[in-house]
This record gives C-alpha cells, structure tokens and sequence, in this order.
C-alpha cells in the first residue's frame, strides 16, 4: 500500500506542469474554473490523443504547438463525422472534446528557434 502512494507520488511529481496563455482578464473562480478545465483537457489529450500526435515529439509527454487553425480543423473533421480523419475523436464525448481543444488553444507555445 505504501509503495503504491509513493509511486503516485513521484509519478505526480516528476509530471510537467503545462503552462497556459490565459488572459489577464480571467480572475478568481473564473481562472481556477479555467485552469482546472485545462488540467482535465491535458490528461484526456494524453489518453487518446497522445499515442498519435505525440510522435512529433519526445513520446507521450510530447505535445506538438497546435495552430488555431489545426484545432479548427480537428474540430470541424470531428462535426463532419469525417471517418478517414480522427476515429479517435468520434469516440470521444462532446464535453471531453471541447477540453482537449481548450487545453490545446491556451496552452503556451515554445518560443520560436532564432
């Protein structure tokens, strides 16, 4: 049991925190509410969306700088019932979609190479 709760633990510790790009306007309980949001985006998008779009990076733990304009896609693709593109993403609730794309949009993005 206690091995079980110090594996948790250092899983949890050693986790990246992702950063976000929220506005300064979002104060309070409605940042909280957000951010909470965000976190729960993040670990959907690591059970089913990381097997595959985590290729471009360094495994599972890699998330690629998603364009506004990919995530519009990937949204659209998903309301087209588009079979070819994003199996995936139509087995997925609507609600738990949206907080994938959330977190996507205001995660922050690596600074550009010089």
């Amino acid at each position: 049991m206690i091995t079980g709760v110090l594996l948790m633990m250092t899983r949890c510790a050693t986790q990246k925190r992702v950063e976000y790009d929220i506005p300064d306007n979002y104060k309070g309980q409605t940042r909280a509410n957000l951010e909470k949001m965000l976190d729960e985006g993040q670990k959907l998008y690591k059970i089913y969306c990381s097997g595959c779009h985590g290729i471009f990076g360094k495994g599972k733990d890699s998330i690629p700088d998603f364009s506004k304009t990919q995530i519009e896609n990937y949204k659209t693709a998903v309301l087209m019932d588009d079979p070819k593109n994003h199996a995936v993403a139509q087995k997925i609730r609507p609600e738990d979609l949206d907080k994938i794309f959330q977190f996507l949009a205001f995660r922050k993005k690596k600074a550009p190479s010089p």
